[in-house]
């Protein structure tokens, strides 16, 4: 059984240091760490299931070197946990857990029905990847170690001649492996349903010859407060204000691309307005244009600074494959100021992500 805590825990770490290293690569221009916890969320959870002994617990006299007296087994026991944690904007989790592990003894060999109940509770530190898939269940893997007791309640049975009774606490280290998949019921609210496999080894308690190993199976539930991040839905969008009324309608002189969050590349529909934009620039002999480019309030000043100016310059270049010179394009950035919808800091609002585009002199009516 120890292999399969090894197998889920390679592949959670192979997941991981694969995450780490395309995050790190996604641009050298940026602060790794901010682009690691730009939207990421806080949570908490709680999980209730079954709990089985892994192993019988073969109980000797307190006595070092003393002969075993039998093997205890268990009946179906329960398992309850509760975590705090942090979910990163690349699907890695962190997070803190409390659990309670509890099994009623059911019989010990060579004296029949048992008594008493071996539990353990453990703080375990866990790392969760979440796997990125286009389906409602999002699977998981993880792993993790932290400190677990090692508690026999009274084992004993009739007939025993020494003694009657198994106790005394250890506590050591512990770790544990973790495969599970959630549904999302909101952008807040998940459901989940989740294996584990437990081991407390070494150090244990007078009377008792065998390592803790546990299975179990667990549903529960994880909050995550404020607003999930979006990183693959489009929300590129333009706003074109009317023109006045007129015979014939004049051209538009600014335009507004909007950008997915935390992106600076154009999509097929920004990538439509600015070539609209550099068609109506030049059949109008329109001679400078204005590129200016901003981002919402999430992130620092810095990065989103530096995150609006790759946002002017991805304009930019878009308008000088369409014919417009480079001569003729002045480039600003404003970072998270002069919002277009005004809103408090850390509020990630798809209007205020964009570039404005606005011809500064010349341009007669195209159709005139």
């Amino acid at each position: 059984m120890i292999n399969k805590f090894w197998s889920l825990a390679g592949l959670a770490a192979s997941l991981l240091g694969g995450t780490a290293v395309a995050q790190t690569n996604s641009s050298s221009s940026e602060s790794w760490m901010d682009s690691f916890t730009t939207g990421g969320q806080w949570y908490v959870g709680a999980k209730v299931g079954g709990n089985w002994i892994d192993r019988d617990t073969n109980v000797a006299k307190f006595a070092p070197g003393s002969t075993v007296l039998g093997t205890t087994r268990y009946d179906d026991g329960y398992i309850g946990a509760l975590q705090f944690g942090y979910g990163f904007n690349n699907g890695l989790r962190l997070e803190l857990e409390g659990a309670d592990r509890y099994n009623g003894v059911s019989t010990i060999s060579g004296y029949g029905q048992g008594r008493g109940a071996m539990r353990s509770y453990a703080l375990m530190a866990n790392a969760l990847y979440d796997i990125p898939v286009d389906f409602a269940f999002k699977p998981y893997v993880g792993f993790g170690i932290g400190a677990a007791t090692y508690a026999p309640d009274h084992i004993r049975a009739d007939g025993m001649p020494y003694p009657s009774y198994f106790g005394g606490d250890r506590t050591n280290i512990a770790y544990q492996g973790i495969a599970g998949v959630a549904y999302n019921l909101d952008d807040n609210m998940a459901v989940t349903l989740e294996y584990r496999y437990f081991v407390r080894p070494d150090e244990h308690p007078a009377g008792i010859r065998t390592d803790y190993q546990s299975q179990s199976a667990l549903i529960g539930f994880r909050y995550s407060f404020g607003e999930k991040a979006h990183e693959e839905e489009a929300v590129a969008q333009t706003y074109v204000p009317p023109p006045a009324p007129a015979p014939a309608p004049a051209a538009p002189r600014n335009y507004l691309v909007f950008f997915d969050f935390n992106k600076s590349d154009l999509t097929s529909a920004a990538r439509g307005i600015v070539d609209k934009a550099a068609a109506n620039a030049q059949s109008s002999h329109v001679t400078q244009l204005e590129v200016t480019g901003y981002t919402d309030t999430v992130g620092s000043d810095a990065y989103n600074l530096r995150l609006s100016r790759r946002r002017a310059e991805a304009v930019s270049a878009e308008l000088q494959a369409q014919g417009v010179p480079a001569s003729e394009i002045a480039i600003y950035a404003k970072g998270k100021h002069d919002l277009l919808v005004p809103t408090a800091d850390g509020v990630r609002e798809p209007q205020n992500r964009r570039v404005q585009i606005v011809y500064s002199a010349g341009g007669a009516n195209p159709s005139s």
